[in-house]
């Protein structure tokens, strides 16, 4: 009886934690996801255009303007496919260095790039098709020209 008592009390302790770290994480979550959303979004390369052109060949015309961005494939595999006023983020990380990001809901893609306009390079991160059997990453850099840089 004693053993069947003491084996009941702990099952019903580590139900217990299991239950409140499980709402824990759930509220942690929730806080995480409100300070996002109360956080106004920068758009510090409104009225910046250029071209960047990846090692495979791709290149990517991109306009940033009024919080939002549009760009078009000119070169490789992918040309003519264009997407238009999708809402951006930016964040400068440096001198003349920027972050930025945006999510295509209909596909869904996120996408981030990281320039640097003082060595006319980029950087991009990408999960395409997040959520659906098509998911994948791509991981890529590329170099930047015909820049009009405006920077906020």
């Amino acid at each position: 009886m004693k053993n069947t008592l003491t084996a009941l009390l702990i099952i019903v302790i580590c139900t217990s934690y299991s239950f409140a770290e499980t709402k824990h994480r759930e509220s942690s979550i929730e806080d995480v996801k409100i300070e996002a959303e109360k956080k106004q979004p920068e758009h510090l390369l409104d009225g910046t255009s250029m071209k960047y052109y990846y090692q495979n060949g791709g290149g990517i015309h991109i306009e940033l303007y009024n919080g939002k961005l549009k760009y078009e494939w000119i070169t490789g595999p992918r040309k003519g496919h264009k997407n238009q006023d999708l809402k951006y983020r930016s964040r400068k990380i440096g001198d003349k260095l920027y972050m930025v990001s945006w999510l295509e809901e209909s596909h869904p893609d996120y996408t981030t790039l990281i320039f640097n306009f003082n060595n006319n390079v980029m950087y991009s991160s990408g999960i395409f098709r997040f959520g659906t059997k098509n998911q994948f990453i791509r991981f890529n850099g590329g170099i930047i020209e015909n820049l009009v840089l405006v920077e906020k």
